[in-house]
């Protein structure tokens, strides 16, 4: 932004004024009197709007970029709607969506529309804006469910039955089987009031108080896995799964949450392997 000085400076350029030249002097000094008022009254308005597009593309471009695994047409959504109303809604929906926790063992359309129904008020009532936009919304949380249904680190292969389960379920169903347990684990470890009595352990930690960690050596019903069981026991890829399902959990318990500092990981799937 350029001082009054420089201002003044640069429109005495523009114009070829000769301060000079006495015989405009009346002119000359009605002349620099409108530089002032420009500058004041459009040049400083103009440069502050100048900079706040600046400041607003910069700050667009950087969420596209946090957009980038989404489709095209999505993203362009979120960008617009941040632009106008300064809401990033990715995070918004997407928040909501990973408190469901069966949200990535869905798989068919009508699971992803009723959940769109489900939230559509709710948005709409904080977000006015997004009436119009049920349709987004629905493409949107399909799409979520779709970038949200990858991991980075696969577990190893322990045996062929359990690979081409996880594998056949990912391109027959669009269901990624480790991210789904991954997430539901990630809840499971904050939550503890999820936890049974009978799977508590009483420990002191560093500070001297008393606190709980999960027994994941139990026998029965490890990770609440019972329950959760009977509301997804109906999909054709979990029939007949449930002993893989643990196996999942057990792995990315031991090597995400808690560690394996006594080796079970290999008790426990010799143990498994031999039924």
């Amino acid at each position: 932004m350029l001082t009054i000085e420089e201002y003044i400076s640069k429109r005495k350029k523009e114009d070829n004024l000769n301060e000079f030249d006495l015989d405009k002097k009346v002119e000359n000094i009605k002349i620099c009197m409108d530089y002032i008022f420009e500058y004041y009254n459009n040049y400083l308005d103009m440069a502050e709007l100048d900079r706040n597009m600046v400041l607003n593309n910069t700050t667009l471009k950087k969420y596209r970029k946090e957009l980038f695994e989404y489709d095209d047409d999505i993203a362009e959504w979120f960008v617009e709607l941040y632009d106008t109303h300064r809401t990033r809604l990715n995070r918004v929906i997407g928040n909501i969506l990973d408190a469901n926790e069966l949200f990535l063992v869905m798989n068919t359309d009508a699971e992803f529309r009723s959940i769109s129904y489900e939230l559509y008020p709710k948005l709409i009532k904080k977000y006015p804006y997004l009436k119009t936009q049920s349709e987004m919304i629905y493409l949107f949380i399909k799409d979520y469910h779709r970038v949200k249904s990858n991991v980075k680190v696969r577990m190893p292969i322990v045996s062929d039955d359990i690979k081409h389960w996880i594998d056949d379920t990912k391109e027959k169903y669009g269901v990624d089987m480790e991210a789904f347990v991954f997430a539901y684990l990630d809840n499971f470890f904050e939550n503890k009031d999820m936890w049974p009595r009978s799977h508590r352990k009483k420990f002191i930690n560093d500070y001297g108080k008393e606190e709980y960690e999960y027994d994941h050596k139990k026998k029965n019903n490890l990770f609440g896995l019972d329950l959760l069981h009977t509301k997804i026991s109906k999909k054709p890829f979990i029939r007949g799964k449930k002993q893989y399902i643990e196996l999942l959990m057990m792995y990315y318990w031991l090597s995400d949450f808690v560690g394996d500092e006594d080796g079970y990981w290999e008790e426990y799937l010799n143990m498994v392997l031999e039924k």
